[in-house]
């Protein structure tokens, strides 16, 4: 209980500048948390799909019931595991359109179309 305390202090106390001085509103914050995600997405993504590949080796080698249901169990975690991360960021990218933070280049939508003659 104690170890989690000085941790949450850590943390808390590392947040304390931004909110103390008001250097980011609610949208830049959303804004950093969902670039942070969206570098650490492809990451989490090979991660899940090696995890299944290594599991359907496993299957496949297995010579007996305990290792054939042990590397189907990895194969399962791999594949919930790919459907969080999916599913993170399609969340993320729902509430970053919502806010209209994290996107990146023009908006075209407040451009006048150019007329060709």
């Amino acid at each position: 209980m104690k170890n989690l305390l000085l941790k949450g202090s850590a943390v808390a106390g590392a947040a304390m500048p931004m909110l103390a001085f008001a250097q980011a509103d609610a949208s830049s914050v959303l804004g950093v948390i969902g670039n942070l995600i969206n570098q650490a997405i492809p990451i989490l993504i090979s991660a899940a799909v090696l995890w299944f590949i290594i599991g359907i080796i496993r299957f496949v080698i297995a010579g007996d019931a305990d290792k054939k249901a042990d590397a189907r169990r990895t194969v399962i975690q791999g594949l919930i595991g790919l459907f969080i991360i999916v599913s993170m960021w399609g969340i993320v990218f729902f509430i970053g359109n919502t806010f209209g933070v994290g996107s990146v280049g023009v908006d075209t939508t407040t451009i006048a179309p150019i007329i060709v003659n």
